[in-house]
């Protein structure tokens, strides 16, 4: 699996949340904190992808909150916070997958 592989793959679990687009309009916060979980995942098992991520930004928190890391636990535990960073993640693998495919197109 290529690193666009992997982009669609994360991008997809947005779609399959019925989250894409729709982070800040979501009163429904188990399933924003089911996104944000399988998102954080994701992030941290995405191979090939992951060197081309911003690293302080996406890459460092996703392996400190799954190593249970109390501090990054702490930073995202409002949903404000989760929905912002999800929204930046987002964002990102939209303009990756976009300025990738008219570069090989």
């Amino acid at each position: 699996m290529n690193e666009m592989d992997k982009a669609y793959e994360i991008l997809a679990i947005y779609r399959f949340y019925n989250m894409d687009g729709k982070l800040y309009r979501c009163e429904d916060e188990e399933r924003l904190d089911a996104l944000f979980n399988a998102v954080v995942m994701a992030i941290n098992d995405c191979g090939v992808l992951k060197p081309l991520l911003p690293y302080e930004e996406f890459v460092i928190p996703c392996r400190e909150i799954v190593a249970k890391e109390r501090a990054w636990i702490q930073r995202f535990e409002h949903q404000d916070t989760r929905s912002f960073f999800l929204s930046d993640i987002y964002d990102f693998l939209k303009l990756f997958t976009g300025r990738t495919r008219l570069r090989v197109g």
